[in-house]
């Protein structure tokens, strides 16, 4: 009998992932493929779901159609997806709406919940601030601008729950993109009443743990998928804390900078009072805290394409991957570029969506490759920022995401932390911490400490250099004071792109 396969599926906001991992978490097929959407209106990200879906069939065939992978050795199938944003569904189980959570209309509704006080009620309820994308403020914009689209409402749903919905009929979500709803006391209702949204207090879907199976795989869902009817499928998790789970963090004080397209600092806590600042949620049997950039490895592509010919043609020449070229002009500039600060908020980032990019302290003998190890510095200081700003303890910190295999990007996180950093084995984290998932639902493994135990390893360490981690403290110091004095500038540089012009 063949060895049991885990398949995690991945819907970022970036791309749509398959992954087949065995149990010891290495990664045997995997496919991808850019994740759909539009955009009606500046300001919008819109999901269909009939695409969503059609993307994840295109992947999951993808995989199962490589030699590697026995379609009938698929023991267990675990999702994870894009946080907040609302999907939701009809009586029937006709798709409603698919709002991504880069779309920023529900802000239109926090004016007047701020004005009357119903914000600030909300959030002391919630333990957090709705900030525009999150489920509430969508429901309300629906609720206040397209009645008639509110009124078919039946249930709501996050990105990965659509999936899980589509492979097994079940309407519900897990305790982590669950905890984007329900307080810490589980008292959904009164944070529906304190925003006058009571009517939809039917709409919240069944929360369940994402190692729990939501379902099993349909007959409809094997014919159009290649997967074996009957294979349970996990609730999953937001994919924030799939990636933590891929890269083996799940205790308290256990920490993760994720480094992809996005930028995301993870701490885990003991409670959802634990530590200040950014998101708290529901995280496997405890929660964590996370924040993010909207733009983490993706201010490095920016850069680079916009200003990497040269090098790139370098590469071509010496016939080595252009990241390799990228690196070696960073790392020829000392830490902290020369003077040169780099914001990477070219997208935003959670606590603060109308921050923008920036080079600061540039002269006339500002070059390329010190603007490019600006790049390289700015991200990796937003992030340490982000792990430092919690106010937890921190016993591990691990990096992860495709800037993992950057060592310039991982070295630079021990110097600006002064701590010991690791680095996890493989690269589809978000995929194995969904792969996981599975794993614990069908059976696999006993428990997540033991499937962790099994499927993640550790690649390499970092210890720091105190002389850089002298030198890198004063680029954070400077770097909070730019962003400090940059905020009242940034809603106007907004107005001025006209990115502001969808809001209604």
């Amino acid at each position: 009998m063949s060895e049991p396969l885990l398949l995690g599926v991945d819907a970022g906001l970036t791309n749509v992932k398959a992954v087949a991992f065995d149990r010891s978490g290495t990664a045997v097929a995997g496919s991808s493929t850019d994740t759909p959407g539009r955009s009606p209106a500046p300001g919008r990200d819109e999901q269909d779901h009939d695409d969503l879906w059609a993307a994840a069939v295109d992947v999951i065939d993808s995989v199962l159609a490589e030699g590697a992978v026995d379609s009938e050795a698929v023991a267990g199938v675990g999702l994870s997806g894009h946080g907040h944003g609302l999907y939701a569904l009809d009586e029937a189980g006709d798709p409603v709406c698919g709002v991504k959570s880069t779309d920023d209309r529900g802000a239109a509704v926090l004016d007047a919940w701020a004005a009357d006080g119903r914000l600030d009620e909300a959030a002391d309820l919630l333990g957090w601030r709705p900030f525009g994308a999150d489920p509430y403020c969508l429901l309300g914009w629906f609720d206040r601008e397209r009645p008639a689209v509110a009124e078919r409402i039946d249930t709501v749903l996050f990105c990965k729950d659509v999936l899980a919905n589509r492979l097994t009929g079940a309407r519900s979500t897990d305790a982590m993109d669950g905890s984007a709803l329900v307080p810490p006391d589980g008292d959904t209702e009164a944070v529906l009443d304190a925003l006058d949204l009571d009517e939809y207090a039917g709409a919240v879907p069944d929360v369940i743990d994402s190692t729990d199976a939501c379902g099993t795989v349909t007959a409809d869902a094997t014919a159009e998928t290649g997967l074996p009817e009957g294979v349970p499928v996990a609730a999953g998790l937001h994919d924030v804390g799939a990636c933590a789970l891929g890269a083996g963090v799940t205790g308290p004080g256990e920490a993760t900078v994720i480094l992809g397209t996005w930028g995301q600092s993870v701490v885990v806590t003991d409670g959802p009072d634990a530590g200040s600042g950014g998101l708290p949620r529901r995280y496997l049997d405890g929660w964590l805290r996370y924040r993010g950039t909207r733009a983490g490895a993706a201010c490095l592509d920016w850069f680079v394409d916009e200003f990497g010919d040269e090098w790139r043609a370098e590469a071509d020449e010496r016939g080595v991957d252009p990241y390799e070229v990228y690196e070696e002009r960073a790392a020829s500039v000392p830490a902290g570029a020369e003077g040169v600060l780099f914001h990477p908020y070219l997208n935003g980032s959670t606590d603060h969506p109308e921050a923008r990019g920036g080079f600061y302290g540039l002269d006339l003998d500002a070059s390329r490759d010190r603007m490019l190890r600006a790049v390289y510095d700015g991200v990796a200081t937003a992030l340490a920022l982000g792990v430092e700003d919690f106010d937890v303890a921190v016993d591990d910190l691990r990096v992860s995401g495709g800037g993992a295999q950057s060592h310039l990007w991982t070295r630079t996180f021990a110097d600006l932390l002064d701590d010991t950093v690791r680095v996890p084995d493989g690269t589809e984290m978000g995929a194995r911490g969904a792969a996981v998932c599975g794993g614990v639902a069908a059976g696999v493994y006993a428990d997540v400490d033991g499937a962790v135990a099994e499927t993640v390893g550790i690649q390499r360490r970092h210890d720091p250099d105190s002389e850089r981690a002298e030198r890198y403290r004063t680029v954070a110091a400077a770097f909070e004071e730019a962003r400090d004095a940059m905020g009242p500038a940034w809603g106007t540089l907004m107005r001025l792109s006209g990115q502001r012009g969808g809001r209604e």
